[in-house]
């Protein structure tokens, strides 16, 4: 793990204030571990593994050679909007997705929040990322980037 990665996980062992948090945690420090960052992750997934490339990149709406970029992890650090639009983009499941966005080192979907409850929903009933956006839109919240 690189040195912005141990701070953060630094940063969020000291808040823990429960066994059960601690719990949570060393679960989470296990897929941090097993995985050297968002692609790899991504291309373990057997959902993403019986999908042809080019079908992933054309779903995703991500600029070409830009997605391949992050698929072969010359873009490490992808951002949180290309691993939503990518996660979409191969059907993963709401978990999947979910340690995705933490393999890249991103914030989690948050179901209070409005825009990301809607993604949420996307990503349960297997939305692509142009209904995701439709829906996005439908209800004045920011499309996918």
């Amino acid at each position: 793990m690189d040195k912005d990665t141990t701070r953060k996980l630094e940063e969020r062992l000291i808040q823990i204030d429960s066994e059960d948090k601690l719990a949570g945690y060393l679960d989470d420090l296990e897929s941090f571990s097993k995985y050297d960052g968002f692609s790899e992750y991504y291309e373990s997934l057997d959902k993403v593994k019986n999908k042809a490339t080019a079908e992933i990149v054309k779903a995703s709406g991500i600029e070409r050679s830009y997605c391949y970029q992050i698929l072969n992890g010359t873009r490490p650090n992808p951002g949180r909007e290309k691993i939503i639009r990518l996660c979409l983009a191969a059907q993963l499941s709401l978990k999947e997705t979910l340690r995705a966005l933490k393999t890249g080192n991103e914030a989690v979907l948050y179901a209070r929040n409005k825009r990301d409850a809607i993604i949420i929903f996307a990503i349960e009933h297997e939305l692509s990322c142009e209904d995701t956006n439709l829906l996005l839109d439908q209800f004045n919240e920011k499309p996918l980037e």
